[in-house]
């Protein structure tokens, strides 16, 4: 069946869908808001579903905010009662598989990863190596920089906009030198829609240098790894997953994402994809329904109570 306008179905389907879900789990940037700028009316769409007896959670691809940043943004946009634990992000999924991994033994790790999600790191007990590298490069220093002093657990790798050819160099060499050594990656986006018209490459491509160069493959943690979708259903007690809707921006990190933990499906045309776009996704990729926006939720609302 193809997908649907949430606003085109009858009131009384419009009641039936908003009946159909107790959680909906949403992604931020395409949705809330964008990299650089704001969507209108998603803040009211938040509260409204709250008002509405729904809990509402966050996953997003990107870690190069702190939680406390996440906030700030939440604030500006007037999302009400947004706590911490509401908010998945990648480093926060790797904070927690490394804790599994080592399994109560404390991990070293190389972190290719911002200097917010090193933070993060750093307050969750995991030590760190990381490089931040201001003088000019001759081939000299550069060997000095590539020496492996002690050796690490894993190599994270997630966005980070600050990347530097020394820096991916230096994750290669930990991985060649060492086998046991992980390589555990956040989001997987090809495309990262930055402000409103404004798409730019995401970091998909500079992991594909670092698996070229050292024939690893890599543990994904951010949408659409199957480990994340178990994290979730564990960390919120989602027991029936079809009581759960996802809601995104992107085919296959959010759409095939949530349809693959067994959730429903709302897509929303506020980030970088088009209807037309969403007509020629595969099947495995198409949404159940979908939306001008998140704020179509607070007119569907408003439908739903006026014919009560």
């Amino acid at each position: 069946m193809a997908p649907r306008h949430i606003l085109e179905l009858s009131v009384e389907e419009q009641r039936k869908f908003i009946d159909s879900f107790d959680m909906m789990i949403s992604d931020c940037d395409g949705v809330v808001w964008l990299l650089v700028g704001w969507i209108p009316g998603t803040g009211e769409a938040i509260n409204a579903l709250k008002d509405a007896g729904k809990a509402v959670k966050f996953v997003s691809n990107n870690s190069f905010r702190t939680d406390d940043q996440y906030m700030e943004k939440f604030n500006t946009i007037g999302a009400r009662n947004v706590q911490h634990d509401d908010i998945v992000h990648p480093v926060k999924s790797i904070v927690r598989y490394l804790h599994t991994l080592g399994k109560g033994k404390k991990q070293r790790v190389y972190s290719l990863m911002s200097l917010e999600a090193n933070e993060t790191l750093r307050k969750h007990g995991i030590e760190y190596e990381s490089l931040q590298i201001k003088e000019h490069l001759t081939s000299a220093t550069l060997v000095d920089y590539l020496a492996i002093d002690k050796p690490v657990d894993a190599v994270l790798f997630d966005i980070h906009l600050d990347m530097s050819y020394v820096e991916l160099a230096k994750a290669i060499r930990h991985l060649q030198q060492n086998e046991n050594c992980h390589l555990i990656a956040g989001g997987s986006d090809v495309i990262m829609p930055l402000a409103d018209n404004l798409n730019v490459a995401g970091f998909y491509d500079f992991l594909q240098h670092v698996k070229r160069y050292t024939n690893r493959e890599a543990t994904y943690l951010g949408k659409p790894s199957p480990i994340l979708g178990e994290m979730l259903k564990s960390m919120y007690n989602i027991t029936q997953p079809e009581r759960c809707i996802f809601v995104g921006d992107m085919l296959v990190q959010d759409v095939q994402f949530g349809k693959s933990c067994g959730f429903q499906s709302l897509l929303v045309l506020s980030g970088s994809l088009t209807i037309d776009d969403m007509h020629a996704a595969p099947p495995e990729a198409q949404p159940d329904y979908y939306a001008d926006s998140l704020a179509d939720l607070t007119q569907l609302l408003k439908n739903v109570q006026n014919k009560s």
